[in-house]
């Protein structure tokens, strides 16, 4: 029980102690003027309202100085290196660890035929959104552009469309039926 009223009274005169030192910061900060030496001691004309705000705003600094004082670094694991390509810990530095490191494949490598579709498909999307935005800027000039439904026409005539950029305007305005049955004029 006595050990439990010293802490307490030791925490009590640690709090007193700061707000002692952030009254005093505070009366110094408001008349900071009479550090200079310039001519005889004088009081500013704060209202009080200044100097309880001003001892608020220091105390709760030191709290936070005194808080980020007692935290303690991160520790560094002894013989952790990083690797350079992935950024993973290295624990074993032994050659057959990093060979077992770099054996590991943490996104699997696209295939030729994959990296191709997603260029004409990328290449597809541009010339549609280019022809809409052509569209509209025909409609804007005040010439009637007609309707395009670029929504129902097929992957394969837009991945042919990246070679013919007209393709896509003969087929919709073609007056033979189009190939896929769910493209709409």
């Amino acid at each position: 029980m006595t050990s439990f009223r010293t802490r307490e009274r030791r925490s009590a005169a640690r709090e007193l102690a700061i707000v002692s030192l952030a009254g005093l910061a505070s009366f110094i900060f408001m008349n900071h003027q009479n550090l200079y030496l310039s001519g005889p001691f004088a009081f500013s004309n704060a209202p009080i309202e200044a100097y309880f705000l001003a001892t608020i705003v220091i105390y709760l600094f030191l709290r936070m100085l005194i808080i980020a004082a007692g935290m303690r670094p991160t520790r560094i694991r002894s013989g952790s290196v990083r690797c350079p390509e992935c950024g993973q810990r290295l624990d074993n530095l032994t050659a057959a660890g990093l060979e077992a490191h770099h054996r590991i494949e943490l996104t699997p490598k696209p295939s030729k035929k994959e990296v191709v579709s997603a260029v004409a498909l990328r290449r597809a999307v541009d010339a549609a959104h280019l022809s809409v935005r052509a569209s509209k800027a025909v409609s804007r000039d005040g010439v009637a552009a007609p309707t395009r439904d670029f929504e129902n026409v097929s992957g394969d005539d837009l991945v042919a469309a990246i070679d013919d950029p007209d393709l896509l305007e003969r087929l919709l305005h073609d007056p033979s039926p189009p190939r896929d049955p769910r493209l709409r004029r």
